[in-house]
């Protein structure tokens, strides 16, 4: 009887010591902040209005206290003074983070990217982002993530885009559009 246990005991220590896991998804739920463009010509400004968003996270844990992922989050927003159409931003980054090795596990995180602004037309920017967040762990399988992530769109000054069929009205202030999300998540390690 014992030999035809000693394969199921084997087994079952080899699946206690198995290995954490690496790999993580984490869909989100989040708000941003909204975006100012100036007017052209003597021609009001728009706003587009804080909003709702959405995102996904695909990652690796690394040997080192930290991670490598790649996001994509989505908002759609109205425009202010109120336009037919609504604008679109969607991000798409590689970040790295470091986390610190505690309950909460803490980390900052940075990554470059692209931004897509769709209204009238669609443009595509190169971005960076940077995000502090808490990550602390429900079970070995399960985290909530709770972060604050800014990003910052590159953009030439003075640049035209968002342009609707009968006038090409929106400016940019500057060489760098900046945007604020506060997202909350529930990550499952696989």
């Amino acid at each position: 009887m014992r030999g035809r246990l000693a394969p199921l005991l084997c087994l079952l220590t080899g699946l206690a010591q198995a290995e954490a896991p690496v790999w993580y998804l984490t869909p989100f739920t989040g708000y941003a902040s909204g975006l100012d463009f100036d007017g052209q010509d003597d021609s009001p400004g728009l706003q587009a209005d804080p909003a709702g968003l959405w995102g996904l996270a695909l990652g690796r844990q690394t040997d080192d206290p930290g991670s490598m992922e790649l996001l994509f989050s989505q908002q759609v927003s109205r425009l202010s003074p109120a336009q037919p159409d609504r604008l679109t931003l969607r991000y798409l980054h590689f970040a790295g983070a470091l986390n610190a090795d505690t309950w909460l596990s803490p980390y900052v995180s940075a990554g470059v990217g692209l931004t897509q602004f769709s209204a009238y037309q669609s443009r595509l920017r190169p971005s960076l982002a940077l995000a502090v967040g808490i990550q602390p762990r429900l079970s070995r399988q399960l985290a909530l993530r709770a972060e604050l992530r800014g990003y910052g769109t590159l953009i030439d000054d003075d640049s035209q885009f968002l342009c609707d069929p009968e006038r090409c009205g929106l400016r940019s202030q500057g060489e760098l559009l900046t945007q604020l999300q506060a997202n909350l998540g529930l990550t499952l390690f696989f």
